[in-house]
């Protein structure tokens, strides 16, 4: 084939190959947004494991099951088994031991993941230091759950962090980059 044949296939070839592109794209967001969702169903489902225990045979189970996961160097179960815990905790009215379980279960899940478990523990850290009065603190966190709620597709969530922080008074993104 000569060029000038090559130049005059190019139009008609993209007449048929944008299309194709725009459907294969769209194929592969709405494939990618319903993994997204099919997990952040499935986040909880260490949470509920335990409901029906007892608070203190809860933890009991789940302070176990923390170090089965340590020794087996299992990282991407612990942050879904901290939050569990400090939810066990916050049953018992211990709120210094969830405070230390949120706290490890916001830096694994920021480390190994899931994201969606990240952004539930930031939240409640951030409600926690709202609830002392240390808004600071709180804005931190919800900036950190905003940037983990987007990350793991939980778009609704990630409007209501914004919508909170805008509420409060938090900085906004270019104060905390922008030096």
């Amino acid at each position: 084939m000569n060029e000038q044949t090559i130049v005059g296939m190019l139009p008609e070839s993209a007449i048929f190959a944008i299309p194709i592109a725009i459907i294969a794209t769209l194929a592969i967001l709405l494939f990618r947004g319903w993994i997204i969702r099919r997990h952040a169903r499935a986040k909880d489902t260490i949470v509920h494991a335990y409901a029906a225990l007892a608070p203190e045979d809860e933890i009991k189970a789940l302070a176990k099951r923390v170090e089965a996961a340590l020794s087996a160097n299992n990282q991407t179960a612990l942050a879904d088994l901290y939050l569990s815990l400090a939810r066990a905790h916050q049953k018992l009215g211990d709120e210094e031991a969830r405070m230390a379980a949120l706290r490890s279960a916001a830096g694994c899940g920021a480390l190994h993941g899931p994201q969606a478990t990240h952004a539930a523990a930031r939240m409640e850290l951030a409600e926690a230091a709202y609830a002392a009065g240390d808004l600071s603190s709180a804005c931190e966190q919800w900036h950190v759950a905003r940037g983990a709620f987007l990350a793991s597709g939980q778009t609704e969530e990630h409007a209501h962090v914004e919508k909170r922080m805008r509420d409060n008074g938090c900085p906004t993104d270019w104060v905390l980059t922008d030096f």
